[in-house]
């Protein structure tokens, strides 16, 4: 049984869908442990080795064969190991490029995408339903980045278009394979929540070495990146990022993982959410701080009084048992000073609050004269392909709202946001699944990304993943809860036949 299952424990009759079910659930923790622990085991390995030089070129297409045998074989753990791949990708390229020398365009980075790729098999079988009413939002999402790509490759070049169709496509793409793939739910719900329980004890925990100790590899990038907006390449002097390249899809990552560590039962919960918080606030990311109270307020606000009430003890608990790590001068210090400049007087000559309302006064005739945009390629990492391996003008918008209506215009803008509203919308009303906590923990993950949308854009890369896949799972449970439903009452009417 999982934390979230709303069925009572009972013994199924042995080959019974059911039965078959529950073998199947068993089958998903040793299938992860052997396949993706052995993929990390042989990387890990071969880079204490010294062996980083042939890792630079093995790991992608390992990647892509482990995940191909797994999405064909043992989806729940194809999930794990695309998880997983997300997580430590920037800290494996890291590790590589201190030993063996930097490389701009990194062959390792492509590992996410590559395996991500693998879904859109999922997409063409089934893209004939994606006029059932609860999909069909995706069709004017998908369309209006048809129509933006070709406008990038115009304006921004093949290249940086080709890479960047895949940061706002292969998201989508994975919340439509798992709305998709709900007859497995249950599979699909169990496998992410060990990968997010274990993702925030690992990568909390290397977040607080990091501003400790500061690792080599990770001193050697911020030098050679030059990001200066994340302090300086010493120990307690920078904002953390743990195994990823920034701190704030640091931070998301950790903000969901709390957010399901609080819908959790049981002790492990509870000790990955210690290093997972006192991360999220050396990250110091106040966009991330906003959007885990949202999603926070949305679970104790759908939660009935008995479910609310443990949740406060929860989050209470793990508050109280992060506090001999927050109590640490060096972090209590740097915490203090964040929040401080959130309050007041302080956030309005806080030097970041001034440089967004500039920010928002002189991007948003150039985000809305364009009625076709500048297409797909024209902002984000994208830039560095035609910037010789520098980030561009464009780089960074600081306002995802803005952003969308100038990549893909007017027409493309509408159709994007509002198929993604009436995602949101359909979440916050589905039937079936009201009683399933991880659908609560779905919506509430959602809630926590897109309220960020004011701060930078939210759904494209890897914390557009986390947005997308949660909303593919609440239609996915929707439609799994249904279909339990259904099949009780003609059980029912059976059992009930003379």
């Amino acid at each position: 049984m999982t934390a979230y299952s709303m069925v009572p424990p009972q013994g199924p009759p042995p080959g019974s869908p059911r039965a078959r079910r529950d073998r199947q659930l068993k089958l998903t923790v040793p299938v992860s442990l052997f396949f993706v622990g052995g993929f990390w085991a042989i990387v890990l390995l071969s880079c204490a080795a010294g062996l980083t030089g042939a890792t630079r070129f093995f790991y992608t297409p390992l990647a892509f064969v482990i995940g191909a045998f797994l999405f064909v074989r043992f989806p729940a753990a194809y999930l794990v190991h695309l998880w997983w791949i997300w997580f430590l990708t920037p800290f494996v390229r890291r590790v590589v490029d201190f030993k063996s020398g930097w490389t701009e365009f990194s062959p390792i980075m492509l590992a996410p995408y590559v395996v991500s790729l693998l879904m859109l098999v999922t997409v063409i079988r089934f893209l004939p339903r994606l006029n059932q009413r609860d999909m069909f939002p995706f069709v004017p999402i998908l369309v209006a980045l048809s129509l933006a790509y070709p406008v990038g490759v115009m304006n921004a070049g093949f290249s940086p278009a080709s890479f960047d169709v895949l940061n706002w496509v292969l998201p989508v793409v994975m919340g439509i394979h798992i709305a998709f793939s709900w007859r497995s739910y249950e599979k699909l719900k169990v496998s992410t929540e060990q990968a997010f329980l274990m993702g925030a004890a690992v990568l909390g925990a290397y977040g607080i070495y990091q501003f400790f100790f500061l690792a080599p590899w990770d001193a050697f990038w911020m030098r050679v990146v030059q990001m200066d907006s994340i302090g300086r390449p010493a120990p307690m002097e920078v904002r953390i990022f743990g195994t990823l390249n920034s701190p704030g899809p640091y931070a998301n990552m950790l903000a969901v993982s709390l957010l399901i560590v609080l819908g959790a039962r049981g002790r492990l919960p509870f000790l990955a959410g210690i290093p997972a918080i006192v991360a999220l606030l050396l990250s110091l990311v106040r966009a991330a701080w906003i959007g885990f109270g949202a999603g926070l307020f949305i679970m104790l606000a759908k939660m009935d009084m008995s479910r609310r009430a443990k949740l406060i003890a929860a989050v209470a608990l793990t508050v109280v048992l992060s506090l001999p790590l927050l109590s640490v001068e060096e972090v209590s210090k740097t915490v203090t000073t964040r929040i401080e400049s959130m309050i007041g007087d302080k956030a309005q000559d806080d030097q970041s609050f001034k440089d967004r309302v500039h920010f928002f006064q002189t991007f948003v005739e150039d985000a809305l004269s364009n009625p076709i945009g500048q297409g797909i390629g024209a902002t984000g990492v994208a830039t560095k392909i035609s910037n010789n391996g520098k980030m561009g003008e464009l780089g960074v918008i600081d306002s995802g709202l803005l952003e969308v209506p100038f990549v893909l215009g007017w027409l493309g803008g509408a159709l994007y946001l509002s198929g993604v509203a009436l995602l949101v919308t359909a979440t916050f009303k589905r039937r079936w699944s009201r009683q399933d906590g991880f659908v609560t923990v779905a919506e509430s993950v959602a809630l926590s990304i897109l309220v960020q949308m004011v701060f930078t854009n939210m759904l494209t890369g890897f914390i557009g993943t986390l947005f997308w896949s949660f909303i593919g799972f609440s239609i996915a449970a929707e439609r799994h809860w249904a279909s339990q439903s259904s099949t009780a009452r003609s059980s029912s009417r059976g059992a009930s036949a003379p």
